[in-house]
C-alpha cells in the first residue's frame, strides 16, 4: 500500500512540476478519484460555482487556476454525492487522492500546503466526532462542561503548534486554523446549552457567568468563513439558542424550546435578517428557517403566515417562488392526510404504491426521507437501526429524494453503506416540481396501516420521539 502512495505522489508531483514550470506564478490542483462514479467534479468558492474539472479514465485529474479570478482561501470541491473542503494559496500545486467507498477517512493531501489541508481534514473528522461528544456529556454540569471544552480547545491548539513548527504555516492560514478552533469550541458550547436548557433544566441556572462570554468576540459577518462547515454550524445553533432567549424573554413558555415550532422558527428568521449582512449568508439562514417552518407547519394558516413575513425579506425572487411552491407541496403532508398513493421504487427497479408495501407488511410505517449528498444519512440510519431492532412491530421506511438522475448512485450508496434494501425506496414522482423534495430532507412521518399520517415533523434524536411512538403503539 505505502508503494502505491508512493507512486501516486511521484507521478502527481511530477506532474504538478510540469504545470509550475509552464506557468511559475500559476496555482494548480490534482489528483486521483478512486472507486469513480462521474467523470467530472465541480469546484466551488463561498457557495458560488467556479468551473467543472473532467476525470480521466485512469481516475485523474488537474486543474490550472485562471490568475486573474484566483483567491487565496477556501475551496470547495464536490464529487457526488460527498464534498470537502481544501485551502490553497497563490502559485501552490496541491494533490490529493481519495477512495470513494471510505471518503472523508481516506482522503489524503501532498504538495504545497498538504500540511494545512491535512489538518484541516483532521479537524473535520474530529469535530464530527463532537456528535457523540455531547451526547456523552450533556448530561454533566456546565461547570465540567467547560472544563471538558477548554481541554479540548487547549489539546487543539498544541496540536496546531506542532504542526506549525513542522510546516511554518502562512499568516493567512494560521489565522484560519485558529478560527477553526474558536468556531468548534464555540459550537460545542452552544450545544450543550441547548441540550441542558431543552431536557436538564435543573442545570439551567447553573450555567456560568463566563460560559458565554466569546460570543462578544464573533464575527457574525465572516466573508472567509461563510461557506465553512464549522462556521456555519455555530451559526446555526447559536441562533437556536438565540430564538430561545427570545421567546422566554416574551412568554416563558417550555414551548419555547420547540425548535420547530412556528414561533421559534419565526424568531431565527428575524434574528437573521438583522444580524447577516454578507448576503451569501443572510439568504442561506432565511431561507433555511422559512423551509423548516413551512415543513413543521400544522396547518395552511401556518404556512401562508409565514409566506407573508418572508415577503419582507427582500429574497431573491426565484427562491421565494421556490418556497412558495414548496408551501403548496407541504399542505399534502399535514396529519390526517392520505398518502397511500406515494409512488415508490424499490433497489430493484420495481414501482410501487405505498398503499401495496403497507398491505405487504401490514404494520405502520415510520418513513424517514434522506440524501446521498448529505452525509448525515450515516448517522440516520444507524439510529433507525437501533429503533428497527426495538420496535419490531413498526416498519422503518427510507425514502430516498434525490432526483432521478442519482438512480445509479442511490443504489451504490446502499452497497457501499450496507443498508437493508428491504427497507429502502425512492421517490418516483416526475412532476416539475420534482426538485422541490430536497426540502424534505430527514422529515419522519408515522403512517398507520391505512396511509393515513398519524404524526408529522418527529425527531429521531429526540428523547422523547420512543415515548411519543409508544404513545401511538398502545392506542
Amino acid at each position: 500500500m505505502r508503494q502505491v502512495l508512493l507512486g501516486f505522489v511521484i507521478t502527481l508531483s511530477l506532474l504538478g512540476c510540469e504545470e509550475k514550470t509552464s506557468n511559475k506564478t500559476g496555482t494548480f490542483i490534482a489528483g486521483e478519484i478512486v472507486n469513480g462514479n462521474t467523470n467530472y467534479l465541480t469546484l466551488e468558492k463561498d457557495n458560488e460555482f467556479i468551473d467543472s474539472i473532467p476525470i480521466q479514465e485512469n481516475g485523474r485529474f488537474s486543474y490550472q487556476f485562471k490568475k486573474e479570478n484566483f483567491k487565496r482561501g477556501l475551496y470547495t470541491f464536490r464529487y457526488s454525492p460527498e464534498s470537502q473542503i481544501f485551502y490553497v494559496e497563490n502559485g501552490d500545486s496541491l494533490l490529493f487522492r481519495v477512495n470513494t467507498k471510505e471518503f472523508d477517512e481516506s482522503l489524503m493531501f501532498t504538495g504545497d500546503k498538504a500540511g494545512e489541508n491535512n489538518f484541516l481534514m483532521e479537524m473535520y473528522l474530529l469535530n464530527e466526532k463532537d456528535n457523540d461528544l455531547i451526547l456523552s456529556y450533556y448530561k454533566i454540569s456546565p461547570k465540567e462542561f467547560a472544563q471538558k471544552t477548554d481541554s479540548i480547545k487547549k489539546s487543539r491548539e498544541k496540536r496546531l503548534d506542532k504542526l506549525q513548527e513542522q510546516n511554518e504555516f502562512s499568516e493567512g492560514f494560521l489565522n484560519l486554523a485558529e478560527k477553526t478552533i474558536d468556531y468548534e469550541y464555540y459550537d460545542l458550547r452552544e450545544r450543550y446549552a441547548f441540550f441542558i436548557n431543552r431536557y436538564f433544566n435543573e442545570f439551567r441556572n447553573k450555567i456560568p457567568s463566563n460560559f458565554f462570554e466569546y460570543r462578544s468576540e464573533v464575527n457574525f459577518n465572516d466573508k472567509e468563513l461563510q461557506s465553512y462547515y464549522i462556521y456555519q454550524r455555530f451559526l446555526d445553533n447559536y441562533l437556536k439558542n438565540r430564538a430561545i432567549e427570545l421567546c422566554f424573554k416574551q412568554t416563558n413558555s417550555q414551548e419555547c424550546f420547540n425548535t420547530k415550532s412556528v414561533t421559534n422558527l419565526k424568531n431565527r428568521l428575524i434574528i437573521s435578517d438583522s444580524l447577516f449582512k454578507v448576503k451569501n449568508l443572510r439568504n442561506r439562514f432565511i431561507t433555511r428557517f422559512a423551509r423548516k417552518q413551512i415543513n413543521y407547519a400544522d396547518n395552511e394558516t401556518q404556512i401562508d403566515s409565514t409566506l407573508e413575513l418572508l415577503a419582507n425579506f427582500d429574497l431573491p425572487k426565484d427562491q421565494l417562488q421556490e418556497l412558495k411552491d414548496l408551501g403548496k407541496l407541504q399542505k399534502n403532508y399535514f396529519e390526517g392526510d392520505n398518502v397511500s398513493g406515494a409512488k415508490l421504487l424499490s433497489p430493484d427497479g420495481t414501482k410501487y404504491a405505498l398503499k401495496e408495501i403497507l398491505k405487504k407488511g401490514n404494520k405502520p410505517v415510520i418513513t424517514f426521507t434522506w440524501s446521498i449528498y448529505v452525509s448525515s444519512h450515516k448517522r440516520q440510519h444507524k439510529r433507525v437501526n437501533e429503533l428497527r431492532n426495538r420496535y419490531p412491530e413498526v416498519d422503518f421506511l427510507g425514502v430516498n429524494i434525490d432526483n432521478e438522475d442519482s438512480i445509479e448512485l442511490w443504489r451504490k450508496a446502499l452497497e457501499n453503506f450496507d443498508y437493508n434494501k428491504d427497507f429502502e425506496y425512492k421517490i418516483r414522482e416526475r412532476g416539475t416540481d420534482f426538485y422541490l423534495y430536497k426540502n424534505l430532507l430527514n422529515k419522519i412521518l408515522l403512517i398507520d396501516k391505512k396511509g393515513i399520517i398519524q404524526k408529522a415533523g418527529l425527531n429521531i434524536y429526540d428523547p422523547n420521539f420512543e415515548n411519543q411512538l409508544l404513545e401511538f403503539l398502545n392506542q
